[in-house]
């Protein structure tokens, strides 16, 4: 079988609440079969169980090391059993840590043959990347509870009854439901795996999330979007983050149709920046300034942010190579100031 000429690329992100003393929150991933597959996992562990974070490591663990063992070519198939393994030693677990509970949301990226295959259990999300836009295709597993005091009556507050979002689906129970949705891959640029610490902080979470896909380090988007929430933490936060990644772009080609003001070709914006990055590089060494300020100038109609270190690497390469060009450097400090990544 011929596979695509695409990669992945992955980056994870998990930060303890700074309130507690281990984090119940857990993410990883690998890349079986030479490549083809990409498998990821994430889970939360439930606070008010025992051992949170040891039924969320369990789970994905488990879940891993099961697909891994199994060589049955229907993937969903292989996937479902997976899902029962990982209960099944979430389940099993004995001493202090029995009866614990865990969400759960797993992802098989299946390069090959096009497909990603993915399940989510409890109130941890899946979102996919399409068309430059973030949104959520997981169902959240929740329903409304009413807060009771310890003696069993229900908390009221100016007559109304005070309720929470309790989930309704876990790991570590016997009567887990597992549903596996099949999506094709074409037009989705990534996934990401979430735990609720994480996108529960803010209604803008689709729209930071995406400009951390965008941005030309992938692990650096992620950080840049924790430092803007970490002032909001309440809870344990967990991201897991894929990307398509195309091979074989051939980048000075469509840097020289860029600058023939040719049409740009489709690509995902991170890769576009990858080119207007490299384009901008080859200007200041060759001291070219319409070059530079071309690509600087595309930089802001398409609002792609290079980052603020890949930026200021620019600016220290315009002093190394003693280019004294006022128009690009203020234009380079510009992008700078106003970069979120």
């Amino acid at each position: 079988m011929k596979y695509q000429k695409m990669k992945v690329e992955l980056s994870k992100q998990s930060y303890k609440d700074p309130e507690k003393n281990r984090n119940g929150d857990f993410c990883t991933f690998e890349l079986l079969e030479n490549g083809h597959l990409a498998v990821l996992a994430l889970a939360d562990g439930v606070g008010s169980s025992p051992c949170d974070w040891k039924a969320s490591m369990v789970s994905c663990q488990k879940f891993i090391e099961a697909f891994k063992a199994d060589t049955n070519e229907d993937i969903t198939e292989r996937f479902l059993q997976a899902l029962k393994a990982a209960n099944q030693e979430v389940l099993l677990t004995t001493d202090r840590c029995e009866g614990m509970k865990t969400t759960f949301c797993g992802v098989v990226w299946d390069i090959g043959k096009k497909k990603v295959h993915y399940t989510s259990i409890g109130d941890s999300r899946i979102y996919a990347f399409s068309n430059n836009k973030v949104s959520q295709i997981s169902t959240d597993e929740v329903k409304s509870v009413i807060l009771r005091k310890k003696d069993g009556k229900p908390m009221i507050v100016s007559g109304i009854a005070v309720t929470a979002e309790g989930i309704t689906n876990v790991m570590g129970s016997q009567q887990v439901s597992f549903g596996i949705e099949t999506k094709d891959t074409e037009g989705i640029d990534g996934m990401v795996l979430s735990t609720d610490g994480f996108h529960g902080l803010s209604t803008t979470f689709e729209e930071d999330i995406k400009e951390a896909l965008n941005a030309i380090s992938l692990e650096q988007g992620l950080m840049q979007v924790y430092q803007k929430y970490k002032d909001l933490q309440k809870d344990d936060m967990t991201i897991l983050a894929l990307r398509k990644v195309k091979e074989g772009n051939n980048y000075s080609e469509i840097l020289a149709t860029i600058l023939n003001n040719g049409p740009i070709p489709e690509m995902n914006n991170f890769e576009l920046s990858k080119v207007l990055l490299r384009g901008i590089e080859e200007g200041i060494q060759e001291q070219d300034a319409d070059k530079a300020s071309k690509l600087i100038a595309l930089c802001e109609t398409k609002r792609i942010d290079l980052g603020r270190e890949e930026t200021g690497n620019l600016i220290s390469l315009m002093f190394r190579v003693n280019f004294q060009n006022g128009g690009v450097y203020q234009k380079l400090m510009s992008l700078m100031r106003s970069s979120k990544a």
